[in-house]
């Protein structure tokens, strides 16, 4: 090799490599590190912070309070109103993943079709999702109200015996709750199902219907095997989503009547800004997060044993 070079080739060489590096280290400080000095201020500071408020007898009209160690995080998790807004949400997150995965698969296979009459389904199927979930909570508040949209239509065709308060009594409130928190996470699914779908390769599916087999039998032992990294994507966000719920139990109902549809995001915020007891509510947000990064945690392992 050192035949074949100059000692003015050799000796450029390294040269090169240093002169490569220092390129990648400008490109990372030009592209990179205002990224990173964000994230630190953004997350990384305030977490820090969360964490030492979380051990005072702190409030925002102070700027200290004495320590008192893990007593915030023990009266959070003896407060039967928290276990009681963290089983609501428990509730809410199964029906959400049922939700996304049954009526996201069949929208997606029902437009997963190279037509433009699918293509609008698919628009319309989408927009949901992509609203906010207090734009979301607005409108269907003008339709659940004991005067809203609903019960006036009921009253106009002759069903006024129907009527109800759909956000008046508990089990009511819930139900209007997890089916709105619901309907947007339809959308998210079909779209994450489809793009799924559409990596399967068609001489699987042309080869199984070559050999008879019928749509159920294609199914099961061709799609959904192959469905199974969309379906761990969907479960985790679902699952993400449904702990963290929020803004549609906060402008639909304000975590009420009586605490039924209270969720622990909505009594942080509660705590905090309401009830002046920020020690409190940092310490129920370190709890809350500690819970959302176990469940990424855990799907993130099944995702990468399934895979392997």
């Amino acid at each position: 090799m050192t035949s074949l070079l100059s000692r003015k080739d050799i000796a450029v060489l390294p040269r090169r490599g240093f002169g490569r590096k220092l390129g990648n280290v400008r490109t990372f400080s030009v592209l990179g590190l205002p990224a990173v000095i964000f994230y630190f201020f953004a997350v990384v500071i305030p977490l820090i912070l969360a964490i030492r408020y979380s051990l005072l007898d702190f409030n925002l009209l102070t700027s200290d309070g004495p320590f008192v160690g893990l007593q915030n995080y023990i009266d959070v998790l003896t407060d039967p109103e928290f276990w009681r807004a963290f089983g609501f949400t428990a509730v809410l997150t199964v029906w959400l993943l049922i939700a996304a995965n049954v009526g996201g698969v069949a929208l997606a296979l029902l437009v997963n079709r190279r037509r433009k009459v699918f293509n609008a389904l698919r628009t319309i199927a989408f927009v949901p999702s992509i609203l906010s979930g207090v734009v979301l909570a607005y409108i269907w508040s003008t339709i659940l109200t004991d005067k809203g949209v609903l019960n006036r239509m009921l009253e106009i065709v002759g069903l006024g015996q129907f009527q109800t308060s759909y956000l008046g009594t508990p089990l009511a409130a819930q139900i209007s709750v997890i089916a709105i928190s619901a309907w947007p996470s339809i959308g998210f699914a079909t779209v994450i199902y489809l793009a799924g779908l559409q990596s399967i390769p068609s001489e699987l599916i042309e080869a199984a219907a070559v050999d008879g087999a019928r749509p159920g039998q294609t199914f099961r032992a061709i799609t959904w095997p192959l469905l199974q990294p969309s379906f761990f994507v969907v479960c985790t966000m679902m699952v993400i989503g449904g702990v963290k719920s929020y803004d549609i139990s906060a402008v639909l109902t304000g975590g009420g009547p009586a605490g039924a549809t209270d969720t622990p995001a909505l009594q942080i915020i509660r705590h905090g800004f309401v009830e002046n007891r920020a020690g409190y509510a940092n310490a129920q947000a370190i709890i809350l997060l500690l819970a959302i990064v176990i469940i990424s945690v855990v799907s993130f392992a099944i995702t990468n044993r399934r895979g392997k």
